[in-house]
Parts: C-alpha cells; sequence; structure tokens
C-alpha cells in the first residue's frame, strides 16, 4: 500500500504584542490619520526584539529587525501586519530613528504636490524597558518639530526621485517614439 503524505505545515513567526502607552491628552488622536512613524531603537531594544522572536533562521538577518518591527508597528496602530513601508534610518550615537510611511494615507499626500506641514501626520514611537518575561512596551506621541522636520526631509527627496523616475520614463518613451517616427519617415524636423 502506498503511504499517504501530507505537505509539511508552514509555520510563521508569530509577532511579539505590544503593551502601548500614550499621554491621556492624547486619547482622542485618530490613529488612522497617522501618514509617518518614526521609532527609536537602541542596540539592547533590537537585540530583545530578535531574541522575542520565534523564528531565528536566516530570514532575518542584520537588517532583519527593521521588517519585524516594521509588522509590529503596523498590527499595533492599525490592525494590518503589511501597511507600513520603511522609509529611511539615521543613527545617532547608540540609537537608531527608523521612518515608517503608511501606505494606505501615502497616495493622499503624493497626489497633493504641495506637502504642507498640515498634510502630515507624524507619530514619534520609544520602546520602554521591560523585564524579558513582560510584554514589550511602546510609548508613542505626535512629533516632535525636530523629528517632523527630518521626515519632511526624507518625504520631499523620495518624491523628487519618483518624479526622476517617471520624467525619465516619459523622456524615454518621447526619445522612443522620435527614432520609431524617424524610422518610418513621418517624423519632420
Amino acid at each position: 500500500m502506498a503511504e499517504t503524505r501530507f505537505p509539511p505545515e508552514v509555520t510563521t513567526a508569530s509577532l511579539p504584542t505590544l503593551d502601548v502607552q500614550y499621554e491621556s491628552k492624547f486619547k482622542d488622536y485618530e490613529l488612522s490619520d497617522i501618514t509617518h512613524i518614526v521609532v527609536y531603537l537602541s542596540d539592547t531594544h533590537i537585540r530583545n526584539i530578535m531574541n522575542s522572536n520565534t523564528d531565528t533562521s536566516n530570514e532575518y538577518d542584520n537588517e532583519g529587525y527593521l521588517d519585524i518591527v516594521r509588522k509590529m508597528l503596523s498590527m499595533t496602530f492599525f490592525e494590518n501586519e503589511n501597511q507600513l513601508e520603511w522609509l529611511g534610518t539615521e543613527r545617532l550615537g547608540r540609537r537608531k530613528f527608523v521612518a515608517f510611511t503608511n501606505i494606505k494615507n501615502k497616495e493622499k499626500w503624493i497626489q497633493n504636490q504641495s506637502l504642507r506641514c498640515g498634510k502630515l501626520k507624524v507619530v514619534e514611537a520609544m520602546f520602554m524597558r521591560t523585564n524579558p518575561r513582560e510584554t514589550q512596551k511602546i510609548f508613542w506621541r505626535p512629533a516632535r518639530k525636530i523629528v517632523f522636520r527630518r521626515v519632511l526631509i526624507k518625504v520631499h527627496s523620495s518624491v523628487e526621485k519618483a518624479q526622476v523616475r517617471v520624467a525619465t520614463t516619459r523622456a524615454g518613451m518621447t526619445s522612443q517614439k522620435l527614432a520609431y517616427r524617424l524610422r518610418k519617415g513621418s517624423a519632420s524636423v
């Protein structure tokens, strides 16, 4: 009799849960309007996040913590694992400042060509110290001016890069059309 084999079960890493804390004056803050989240990560926090993840395969290498943090924050703030996209990272001393973009609101501010201060809603998030057996805690607040400006600079540079890519593509298409017309003999010079 032939042996029946079942496909192997796919086991995915479970994301650590976060206990969210904030000041009481921000209890009515609309989280769905957030366009960017900046999280502060020390080397210790990165190590704790990596150790709290049940999957220790090579999938999460040195920079793999970004994906874990992105998914944790996305689930915590928006209840959707893939709603945040990495915008940029800056290191200052022993800390890394990692910025993420809410892709749900990304189209809105890209379509609005003038990125004024009132259009972006930036939030700062900080991991708090906890015991290894406790649920990790995160504290959030609306971004300070210096953090907001850094995000605004990153957003402007990413929008400019996108516009350059579009312009280059359009210029390439125009030159291709012109070359085609020259070959056909229909382009007037």
